[in-house]
């Protein structure tokens, strides 16, 4: 806890719970279901209501499904999927289910559409990553969790593959395509910024922080 609060007061503002591998905090997503079943550990647990009392966003991305229920039944404050998509368009495990989504939109939380493409296709053998497909996944956001709770995560410095959005100098792309299959510039602005800065700025209040 001495680490947690160590790294809040050296500016940390947000911390995601596993990698790859389990952790001190619980167990990482996996392809095998039994892992998938087990959660936080005891001290991940004491760790997320620090961390709320903190003023440090969780988030829940790279986590096992039950690590994900963890969180959500008891952070008392918003959380974040940051890099992350939706199960219900590719299979990937890093990806949230329907259910999933209604809860983190529920507690006022934001996924951020990660552009990785076996992330983002449902044939896993698919390494290409486009627009079309990213836009695909905010409107199942959507549709499922409404308006505010999608973002961007982009995983820009970690994912292979081949991208039509290969950097940030290209985001108008993804822009114009939302824009293109209707969704207003109200909502465009908070798929940019607003969601994310909302959620920010309601964990740091907690703390009596100022953004």
């Amino acid at each position: 806890m001495e680490n947690l609060k160590k790294f809040h007061d050296w500016g940390v503002g947000l911390i995601t719970l596993t990698w790859n591998d389990p952790n001190c905090f619980g167990q990482n997503h996996s392809s095998d279901r039994n892992l998938m079943q087990l959660g936080l550990t005891d001290f991940g647990k004491e760790a997320v209501s620090y961390m709320n009392e903190l003023g440090m966003l969780i988030d829940v991305s790279h986590l096992s499904d039950r690590g994900f229920y963890d969180v959500a039944e008891l952070t008392k404050k918003p959380f974040v999927a940051s890099h992350s998509n939706c199960r219900e368009l590719s299979p990937s495990t890093r990806n949230l289910t329907d259910d999933m989504i209604r809860i983190l939109a529920e507690k006022g939380g934001v996924a951020g559409i990660n552009f990785e493409p076996t992330f983002l296709n449902k044939d896993q053998n698919d390494h290409y990553s486009r627009v079309s497909r990213m836009c695909d996944h905010v409107e199942h956001f959507i549709k499922v969790g409404g308006a505010e709770c999608v973002g961007i995560g982009s995983d820009f410095d970690g994912i292979d593959g081949k991208f039509e959005l290969s950097d940030c100098t290209k985001m108008e792309l993804f822009f114009e395509e939302l824009h293109r299959r209707g969704i207003s510039d109200s909502v465009i602005e908070k798929i940019a910024f607003g969601n994310v800065a909302r959620v920010i700025r309601e964990s740091m209040r907690a703390a009596k922080c100022v953004i």
